[in-house]
């Protein structure tokens, strides 16, 4: 049978793993909205504020939680302080006892009656030795006194120790779960708002377009500052004409997507270097060559909303050394790329 504190130890472990479970729950939602396709959504900012507004009234369970402990910690150590003095107490209670048993020894043996008292110290325990007492002939009345008080501070010893002991265990307990549970209610917070800001400042980068074959949602592929201008058809290396359009843009700058679809390809090669393709929802496939980076997690399959980061600007492939840039294709249906100038134009002017 359980006592009334492992019971209510066993309490607060469920209690905080239902907290955790809680958590755990409203962060998979959280990430799970991030990855969803722009058209699930009614409102992505109003969506955002929603889960957070939830998570804080959720977080509440957690908060409760905290406080609780907080209460069951601070009663331990008050009830750990007066604990240890018992023990303090008992050992010398006990050390009394055991030292008054031993001139009591000593003074048998020299009256010639250790039979008795040695007879004692063959016990297996305090309680053996307090019935054997009883039981030997010719033990005087306050040689028991001294037998039963020696027995009983042992006894009261031992038992403190071990509630103790439990005490301790206990309160190490609290204090590692109080710890877990404040760091998830930041791991929560700093998750909610981090998803709130990202979809105010995606939202920020989108503008509806309706033109020929580009219509919907559609975000700059570069933040600010950037520069571009129309090179379609333009002369390069080799012979070739250009096929895209160069966006200018600090080393590193954020590069995002262009309208919502799917990571369809990533690439490397001499001449674009590392690329990255997306099918966007409109039909269309857009290319980014000579990236420094891709972001992790952003492989093949990977659904995106317009205005959301994907990578890096870099240098990568043939221009190496150059200005760094962005090289941007459109192809309609995945066909022949046709330029990419107007649907630039439209996303970020």
């Amino acid at each position: 049978m359980r006592s009334p504190r492992e019971a209510d130890l066993q309490e607060s472990v469920t209690a905080a793993r239902c907290v955790r479970s809680t958590l755990t729950a409203v962060l998979a939602v959280g990430l799970f909205a991030t990855a969803a396709p722009a058209g699930w959504a009614v409102d992505e900012v109003e969506q955002a504020r929603a889960e957070r507004k939830r998570l804080q009234l959720q977080i509440g369970d957690v908060t409760a939680e905290l406080e609780r402990l907080s209460v069951r910690i601070t009663d331990a150590r008050v009830e750990r302080k007066r604990l240890e003095a018992d023990v303090a107490a008992l050992q010398v209670e006990a050390g009394e006892a055991a030292e008054a048993l031993t001139t009591q020894a000593v003074s048998a043996y020299t009256l010639g009656r250790l039979g008795s008292v040695g007879g004692l110290f063959g016990a297996v325990g305090p309680g053996q030795a307090v019935d054997r007492a009883r039981m030997l002939a010719g033990m005087g009345r306050r040689e028991q006194e001294e037998i039963e008080r020696a027995a009983v501070a042992r006894a009261a010893l031992a038992s403190r120790r071990a509630e103790l002991d439990d005490l301790v265990d206990a309160l190490e307990a609290d204090q590692d779960r109080a710890a877990v549970l404040r760091a998830d209610l930041d791991a929560a917070f700093a998750t909610a708002q981090v998803h709130e800001r990202d979809v105010e400042s995606r939202r920020a980068r989108q503008r509806e377009v309706s033109r020929d074959r580009q219509r919907g949602t559609y975000a700059c592929p570069l933040g600010m500052p950037y520069n571009f201008r129309d090179t379609w058809g333009a002369p390069r290396s080799g012979g070739r004409r250009h096929k895209g359009v160069d966006m200018f843009a600090p080393m590193g700058a954020d590069v995002y997507a262009i309208t919502a679809g799917t990571i369809s390809r990533q690439s490397t090669s001499r001449l674009g270097g590392l690329g990255l393709y997306l099918s966007g929802d409109d039909g269309n496939v857009y290319y980014y060559a000579h990236l420094k980076g891709i972001l992790p997690g952003y492989t093949p399959g990977r659904r995106v909303r317009a205005g959301e980061l994907v990578a890096h600007n870099g240098d990568s492939g043939n221009a190496r050394g150059g200005a760094p840039h962005i090289h941007l294709e459109v192809r309609p249906g995945g066909t022949a790329p046709v330029s990419p100038y107007p649907f630039a134009a439209a996303a970020c002017f």
